[in-house]
């Protein structure tokens, strides 16, 4: 899995890291489109309860994906919380998805040698997680966008509590 992420002899990659809960993760910047601020979308009937709606991105309609939904987590709905999110327009097979997450922290060069396969053994429809990064004293979870944020495959989430668990034991 990690061969997707990383290319011969590279020796970083540059990611952007963003908080749901107080868990860091990271996608490669490559494949985000841009950062926006949450905006109105419109709803969409009979479609997963992650997916908050679609919104008309300058003459674009893409799919609004809520990350905590996704994982299972609470909603916050405090006004602090609400100050920091954000959208991320990640590009999915050609296509863009919206993905709010808590906060975008910071955009990193992470060392290949610092990233490690995932600590548990994943099921084929879970290969949402590339491995768990080593940067500045801190773990991070790098995810696949490809496979996290597909439409087309609604249950590969649906065991990402237990593996959130396995990392935090295994580490």
């Amino acid at each position: 899995m990690l061969d997707e992420l990383i290319q011969d002899g590279q020796k970083e990659i540059q990611m952007i890291v963003f908080k749901l809960g107080q868990e860091e993760y990271s996608i490669p910047i490559k494949t985000i489109q841009e950062i926006i601020m949450p905006q109105q979308f419109t709803r969409i009937p009979s479609s997963p309860m992650f997916v908050e709606g679609v919104i008309n991105l300058r003459g674009h309609i893409i799919p609004i994906i809520n990350g905590r939904k996704k994982f299972n987590m609470e909603t916050e709905q405090s006004e602090a919380a609400e100050k920091n999110k954000r959208i991320m327009v990640v590009e999915v097979d050609e296509e863009a998805v919206g993905l709010i997450v808590d906060s975008v922290t910071e955009v990193i060069y992470l060392k290949t040698d610092s990233i490690e396969p995932p600590p548990v053994e994943l099921e084929d429809e879970s290969d949402f997680l590339w491995g768990v990064g080593k940067h500045a004293d801190r773990l991070l979870i790098l995810l696949n966008p490809d496979k996290l944020l597909s439409l087309s495959n609604d249950n590969i989430i649906s065991d990402f509590t237990s593996i959130s668990e396995s990392i935090k034991q295994a580490v």
